[in-house]
């Protein structure tokens, strides 16, 4: 599976398997960890099984005895993680800033075209927040 084919789930999903690739996830546990829905996990688990990323395996117990469905389990497989980790390494190489970015610089403010590109943008109470440094959430 190529780096451009990553959507923004499935590199949650990659990064929550590559902390413990040997460990079997059941879906609940995945989209809770990588803080994703089922629409977003269903498909995204569906393009990793079919790149052989991961494998799938369904819980052998008795149904009624343990008064719930048995979980289907997700565990990352060699292949899988070895070409998630050079995907992500590739994606972070390609969308990080340039060294030349001025962002880089301690103290850099915006310019008039940026700040107002911010505040058509995000609105005041934001822009303002940004241009102070300051995180919102």
């Amino acid at each position: 599976m190529e780096q451009q084919h990553l959507t923004p789930a499935m590199v949650r999903i990659l990064q929550v398997y590559l902390q413990d690739p040997a460990t079997p996830l059941y879906a609940t546990e995945l989209m809770k960890a990588a803080a994703i829905g089922s629409g977003s996990l269903y498909p995204a688990l569906t393009r990793l099984r079919a790149a052989e990323w991961i494998v799938e395996e369904k819980e052998d117990i008795d149904p009624h005895q343990e008064g719930r469905p048995a979980r289907r389990y997700f565990q990352m497989t060699g292949k899988g993680a070895l070409e998630a980790h050079r995907a992500l390494v590739e994606l972070s190489q390609n969308v990080r800033p340039p060294a030349g970015s001025p962002a880089w610089t301690p103290g850099w403010q915006p310019d008039w075209r940026i700040t107002t590109v911010l505040r058509s943008l995000t609105g005041l109470r934001l822009f303002h927040a940004v241009a102070k440094g300051l995180r919102t959430t």
